[in-house]
């Protein structure tokens, strides 16, 4: 029997005031976005465009596939939603070093939270003032301008960073008038928009014959079951029982603490993307490749001043090896790769899980309102007891999560399919989280306009 609390039929979200209009509200801002997409930037030779992959290849495709092929096209959109994911990634870095950014967010309410949000849009200029310059560079390097003049430079940052801002206003609207987190609906539409390419490909790749009809079958199988375990840790947590709180001189035994297994959803997985493409990404922009960068590695070891030949020798192959590894964190296909963006959204998670649950304020709390665990002393000892419980719980969402992310990328290699662009290293999980995130509101929706129906009938 299915619980009242997790349906979800078209007939209740009709009854439903107004949720109908967020849900169109939604779709119409989500439509003007996609159709910001396909406006071309002014001033690209559209001819040398067609013939270059730098900007639909290796991560720079990942970027590209985030926002909705917007980069690859060249389009007025092209920065996409990735000023603001990166100024965001900052602003919680900072709120974690800076004691006053702290107090803004968590402890002055709406005023705090609005200075915040100012001080996160300040940043996101900056950040898309830099972007736009660069990528008005490389087109100026890679031979893709019209004419590389200052007027082309000034126009192409201008546009650009309007742009970008417009999309962030999108965001914002659509996370408070609309449905789902605004940001993150952005980037799930830009990867839905890529999938239809993509099962194209896969079909003509099988019909050619350069992929197998049994590797497509089982990464499909994979990614299915990929998915599955995507919406258990999504939904996972583990529920602590709380005592003290009565009503009517009854103990409330619905009262629990929910701990979810992976309560920073998807954002481990966008942070990480996005602070592992930004090297490629500006140094691509600027015209220099990473292999640049590998070979100063190998020809500065070459040239280190050993005492002995063999000591040379092996600075030399140190420089070589160190190199290679470079090169491959920024290729998504490579272990090297895999293990950095493992650790990475590892540290995001537990960075995030940090600020979201922190085992201080919840003991504090549960003081406050009389409120104990389970055989558990209130105080200090509950601190200490959750410290441990969300440590092991979020460990093993954020390993789950990691590896469901970087577990797919080599899957494509040993099923032999090459048309997916690594659409499940990263863009599974936050498709299918973003869905989950979307449909939970919904039933939070849902679930509030029962209650308000109940106790006016009552």
């Amino acid at each position: 029997m299915k619980s009242e609390n997790s349906t979800l039929s078209f007939q209740e979200i009709s009854k439903s005031s107004g949720l109908i209009q967020k849900i169109l509200y939604t779709a119409l801002l989500l439509a003007v976005y996609r159709f910001g997409v396909h406006i071309p930037l002014y001033g690209v030779d559209q001819n040398a465009l067609k013939s270059s992959t730098v900007l639909s290849s290796g991560l720079l495709g990942l970027v590209d596939m985030f926002a909705g092929g917007a980069l690859s096209a060249l389009s007025i959109f092209a920065l996409g939603i990735g000023p603001y994911i990166t100024a965001s990634i900052i602003m919680q870095l900072l709120v974690e070093i800076i004691p006053n950014l702290k107090e803004m967010q968590r402890n002055q309410g709406d005023d705090g939270r609005k200075k915040f949000q100012r001080i996160t849009r300040f940043f996101t200029i900056l950040l898309a003032l830099f972007q736009s310059f660069a990528l008005a560079r490389f087109l100026d390097v890679a031979q893709l301008a019209v004419k590389a003049d200052s007027v082309f430079y000034v126009r192409t940052v201008v546009v650009l960073t309007i742009t970008s801002l417009f999309i962030m206003w999108l965001g914002e609207v659509i996370t408070e008038k609309g449905v789902g987190n605004g940001a993150s609906l952005l980037i799930f539409v830009g990867i839905a928009s890529k999938m239809p390419i993509m099962i194209k490909d896969t079909a003509t790749a099988v019909r050619v014959g350069s992929s197998p009809q049994w590797g497509v079958i089982s990464l499909v199988l994979l990614f299915l079951a990929l998915t599955v375990l995507i919406i258990y840790i999504q939904e996972g947590s583990r529920n602590l029982m709380i005592y003290g709180a009565k009503r009517n001189n009854m103990m409330n035994k619905d009262h629990s603490l929910p701990l979810k297994i992976n309560p920073a959803g998807v954002l481990p997985i966008i942070f990480a993307s996005a602070l592992l493409f930004m090297p490629v990404q500006i140094l691509t922009f600027a015209g220099i490749q990473n292999q640049s960068i590998s070979m100063l590695i190998r020809e500065t070891f070459a040239k280190f001043p050993g005492v002995t030949a063999l000591s040379g020798t092996f600075l030399a192959n140190f420089g070589n090896w160190l190199a290679e590894r470079i090169e491959f964190i920024f290729q998504y296909s490579k272990v090297e790769h895999s293990i950095a963006y493992l650790l990475m959204i590892i540290a995001f998670t537990f960075f995030y899980s940090s600020i979201v649950l922190n085992p201080r304020e919840i003991a504090e709390n549960l003081k406050k309102s009389g409120s104990t665990l389970e055989g558990v002393k209130p105080g200090r000892p509950t601190s200490e007891y959750l410290e441990k419980i969300i440590s092991r719980i979020v460990l093993i969402g954020a390993l789950a999560i990691g590896l469901i992310a970087v577990l797919p990328t080599h899957a494509e290699q040993w099923f032999q399919v090459n048309t997916l662009g690594g659409l499940g290293s990263t863009s599974l999980i936050i498709l299918v989280g973003v869905a989950v995130d979307v449909r939970n509101q919904l039933l939070a929706y849902i679930q509030s306009h029962r209650y308000q129906t109940k106790s006016l009938l009552d």
